[in-house]
């Protein structure tokens, strides 16, 4: 990661700021009413989610593992629970984030950073604009950002911008990184390290401030491509540029710019044929634009890239379902349904794609099973499905 060279900037920022204390983030809901939301709602995976970052919150580790685990096994898409699960491991063992910085991971830490890696590349993958509570309670040292041991109020001030993504006020993190780094020149920003550039992005995009938001990501990639052609990493089929790109892309559509974000899209997939989320992203767009017939294959190229994802092949039948494709829509639901039997979604729709189609006992089978296994937050899906059911019985 790159570096600040200087950190005039941050300190002339940072002078007239009066000393902070760290925020302290406290729980939003009780844990005993969160375990409660639990049992009534088992199926439900942001129960689950909020339940996890409750536990990790009062150092329940264990706990809170299982919970984001559970989160995503109901939900594969739940962006926020792989990020949580990234940063996890660094709660359980303090000094790791020293052990990365020095590199000296002991052995039997190896894996569970390469999984905690790949979790929250994961996490970006499947949503750019991911809840970043789980942020707020990393507590990384002063060297993670290129600080010195010694910089106590200006690292201070750092955790307090990402303290307040718990309750979701992004515009008061934003706020912070706008202080961090002070009035900056385009040349100063050049020097800014990649942390920087990437959550001040981030916080930037979730509350519109899509002009700074690009800036950022446009840097990031450009430096990423820059490292490239100087390690002669030009083979590799994934890069940080690549993420950069599709990250990019994702914002400006965001901000209402989907001619520009499609170019970016259709580069990233080149670039890297697996980047499975760029065809959904595009597909999403194309449907925006209601052109069926194009996101559908954009949505079976998603399947193909990553065919284990059963959320995508859900997609798939849904898409085929509006288009009138029923009973292609009711093959592709039978097989998401078998990959995540949990998904009521695809229960949902499947109810309605087979009693359309005149698969009556499948119909009556795949409500029945919705309403048995649907959270209370689906409440107009189960009133409609037991309306449904009655007419089918």
């Amino acid at each position: 990661m790159r570096r600040l060279r200087s950190l005039a900037v941050t300190l002339l920022a940072l002078a007239a700021v009066p000393r902070l204390e760290a925020q302290r983030i406290r729980l939003l809901v009780p844990i005993d009413d969160l375990e409660r939301k639990v049992v009534a709602d088992s199926n439900d995976a942001p129960a689950h989610y909020d339940l996890g970052l409750a536990y990790w919150l009062v150092k329940r580790y264990d706990l809170a593992e299982q919970q984001l685990r559970l989160a995503i096994k109901i939900e594969p898409h739940t962006a926020a629970a792989y990020l949580a699960l990234s940063f996890l491991p660094y709660a359980r063992r303090e000094r790791l984030w020293d052990e990365v910085e020095k590199g000296k991971v002991p052995a039997e830490w190896q894996p569970v950073l390469e999984e905690a890696w790949s979790f929250r590349r994961q996490a970006f993958l499947l949503d750019p604009m991911v809840d970043l509570k789980p942020l707020a309670l990393m507590i990384p040292p002063s060297n993670s950002f290129g600080l010195s041991r010694n910089a106590g109020a200006i690292h201070t001030f750092i955790m307090n911008g990402f303290g307040s993504f718990w309750d979701g006020q992004y515009g008061r993190a934003y706020q912070f990184f706008q202080q961090i780094g002070g009035n900056p020149t385009a040349d100063d920003r050049k020097k800014f390290p990649g942390w920087f550039l990437w959550y001040e992005g981030l916080a930037a995009a979730h509350i519109g401030e899509f002009a700074t938001a690009e800036a950022d990501f446009r840097l990031l990639m450009e430096r990423a491509e820059a490292e490239v052609r100087e390690s002669g990493g030009a083979t590799l089929a994934f890069s940080d540029a690549n993420h950069y790109r599709y990250t990019l892309a994702c914002i400006l559509d965001q901000a209402g710019r989907a001619k520009e974000a499609v170019p970016l899209l259709q580069e990233a997939m080149t670039n890297d044929a697996g980047l499975y989320m760029a065809h959904v992203r595009l597909a999403n767009i194309l449907q925006d634009q209601h052109r069926a017939s194009a996101a559908i294959e954009e949505r079976r190229r998603a399947v193909n890239a990553n065919p284990e994802d059963a959320t995508l092949v859900f997609d798939l039948g849904e898409a085929l379902a509006r288009a009138g494709e029923m009973t292609e829509a009711q093959a592709a639901l039978r097989q998401a349904r078998q990959a995540n039997p949990r998904n009521v979604r695809a229960l949902y729709v499947l109810g309605i794609v087979s009693s359309q189609v005149g698969s009556t006992d499948e119909a009556r089978d795949a409500f029945t099973q919705f309403l048995a296994l649907a959270p209370s937050r689906f409440s107009d899906q189960k009133t409609e499905a037991q309306r449904r059911l009655q007419q089918l019985k």
